[in-house]
């Protein structure tokens, strides 16, 4: 197979590889094509980083490869199920991108955030894990803007990322500027070490792109310039609708470079009305659980929201008594009067407590529960 020169120099250079574009694609014009791969070299160098100290594992997202494509053709080299993060470039206007990652890939990060090696991950994906490569990438991208505002010199922001586990065959879930026009089609190596060797995928409208480069080669004046576009649809997400609009770097232990911006979360109203009236008055003893382990890790993730249920009790119905159940109809439960319902986060048992009201809402005193270790271990599925 024969090379052109551009390949030859892509190669000499480190930024090449001997892969034809794919059947449908198209490659980038020399001059943009060294752009965005310094572009994506850039944000990603950092973003590795970034990623590598919330991990505690050294992770290398690199080697891109750039390709014009439409969705319709990338969605045939993917696999099925992609965890699909939404975020975009604030640069004046929003310069919209989508990354997709495989939900294997997750589950291996998802384990590795609570404390495990990743090498036998839980293949469920739930809102949990969703959320919690959210807050990864808020990091990746939080890192990737400070370089890149340093490279152009021109400030530079992300969008706070919401992430969705999605079936990449289906449209419905693809943003509608990212169907029916060329993308900038952006390929990774992404590596963690000893545990994963896969591709991170970054998505942008070829329009779009094209108009990021205009923005930072023209300088700080032109980006400054121009008009703010109007806000493009949100992506359903239920875990992460509390998300801030813009990304600012959040505050860890470690300390954080001049150009990093705080986050501060959002000041919450004080209740001003009467106190809570809690019935029955009467407190159980606490019992002491066994403490934690400390985990770095855990500092991520620590603010993602996790759904508590309440479980009254369960039975087991006939189809037949099923369809004969009407208005007034009384259906048996397997726990006694007075006995402790169940409290469940994620769907797993954590404790147990009786039915109190508060002010005119149900509420749950809790009676017994598992150790933080343990709740831990249950929310990683152990």
């Amino acid at each position: 197979m024969g090379l052109s020169q551009e390949q030859i120099n892509a190669l000499l250079e480190g930024t090449g590889t001997f892969d034809s574009p794919a059947s449908g694609s198209s490659a980038l014009a020399s001059s943009d094509s060294d752009f965005f791969l310094n572009f994506a070299t850039v944000a990603m160098d950092a973003g590795s980083s970034a990623v590598s100290q919330a991990l505690g594992k050294t992770v290398n997202v690199t080697h891109p490869e750039i390709l014009i494509q439409t969705f319709d053709e990338l969605q045939h080299e993917l696999p099925v199920n992609q965890v699909m993060i939404r975020t975009g470039y604030l640069l004046g206007e929003e310069i919209p991108s989508l990354l997709l990652i495989k939900d294997y890939d997750v589950a291996v990060i998802f384990d590795i955030l609570m404390g495990k090696d990743g090498r036998n991950p839980d293949l469920e994906i739930s809102d949990l894990q969703t959320s919690a490569i959210g807050e990864v990438m808020n990091q990746l991208m939080g890192a990737a803007a400070t370089a890149l505002s340093q490279e152009y010199k021109q400030k530079l922001a992300m969008k706070a990322p919401e992430s969705l586990l999605v079936q990449i065959n289906d449209p419905s879930v693809v943003p509608l500027e990212f169907l029916n026009q060329p993308l900038m089609v952006i390929k990774f190596n992404f590596v963690i070490e000893g545990v994963l060797d896969s591709e991170l995928y970054e998505l942008r409208p070829e329009p779009k792109a094209k108009k990021l480069k205009a923005l930072l080669s023209a300088g700080p004046t032109a980006a400054s310039a121009a008009p703010p576009s109007a806000p493009s649809p949100q992506m359903p997400s239920q875990a992460q609708q509390a998300a801030p609009a813009y990304y600012q770097e959040p505050v860890y232990a470690q300390p954080q470079s001049p150009q990093q911006m705080a986050y501060y979360p959002p000041p919450q109203a004080a209740y001003q009305g009467p106190p809570a009236s809690v019935r029955p008055a009467e407190f159980s003893p606490l019992i002491p659980g066994h403490p934690m382990p400390a985990n770095p890790s855990l500092d991520r993730i620590v603010d993602i929201p996790l759904r508590v249920t309440v479980e009254l009790g369960s039975t087991k119905l006939k189809i037949k008594n099923v369809l004969d159940l009407t208005k007034g109809s009384v259906v048996e439960l397997d726990k006694l009067a007075g006995e402790p319902v169940d409290l469940l986060v994620n769907g797993k048992l954590m404790a147990k407590g009786e039915v109190v009201v508060i002010n005119e809402n149900f509420g749950v005193r809790i009676s017994e529960i598992l150790g933080p270790a343990d709740r831990l271990n249950h929310l990683r599925g152990d």
